[in-house]
């Protein structure tokens, strides 16, 4: 079975890079990102100059059918190193919303993904924004998904720098409950 991918807030693709590394089938049918850098970069990377960008996510009238949804949504505005607003319209972090209008979209027209994959970082789980983090959760399984969500520190996993990052792994309908990975140490 070939997984049909979307990614939002693409950056340079580390979530189809991860795919690869893990060795699942999948496509990736569109992704969205709007840094031309990040473009370049995602393309020149991944040798792919023919899947479709669908650009600003706020000008994206409907996901493509998929079966896996990643969006790392933009953190300035939860970082305690940024703007601290939250996930708000008007804000970079409120882009979340878009995430949500693209779902709701999808939910009626019998498309949902079974899978999403959330990443951002740590502060999104912390005092300041736990309840907008809740609220998205809540929104998630009104719509039949289970979330499963951790705080993961990238040094654990063979990678050179530490890095905490909420990840939250969401699956619709019926099915094993997820697990994390095992740090590697």
């Amino acid at each position: 079975m070939q997984v049909r991918v979307v990614e939002l807030f693409a950056g340079i693709g580390s979530p189809r890079k991860a795919l690869e590394k893990l060795n699942i089938n999948h496509e990736v049918v569109a992704f969205s990102e709007i840094d031309k850098y990040a473009i370049e970069s995602y393309r020149a990377i991944h040798n792919d100059y023919v899947t479709p960008n669908l650009g600003d996510i706020t000008k994206i009238e409907e996901l493509p059918k998929c079966d896996l949804l990643t969006y790392g949504f933009p953190c300035q505005d939860l970082s305690i190193a940024g703007y601290g607003k939250g996930i708000k319209q008007g804000t970079r972090s409120g882009l979340l919303l878009e995430v949500e209008r693209l779902i709701d979209i999808a939910g009626e027209k019998g498309n949902l993904p079974k899978y999403l994959i959330l990443e951002n970082v740590k502060a999104l789980v912390q005092k300041k924004h736990r309840k907008d983090f809740d609220i998205w959760l809540e929104k998630l399984e009104s719509l039949g998904y289970s979330n499963y969500w951790q705080v993961l520190n990238a040094k654990d996993y063979g990678i050179p720098q530490n890095r905490e990052r909420v990840f939250v792994v969401s699956i619709l309908g019926e099915h094993k409950p997820y697990e994390f990975p095992e740090k590697k140490q």
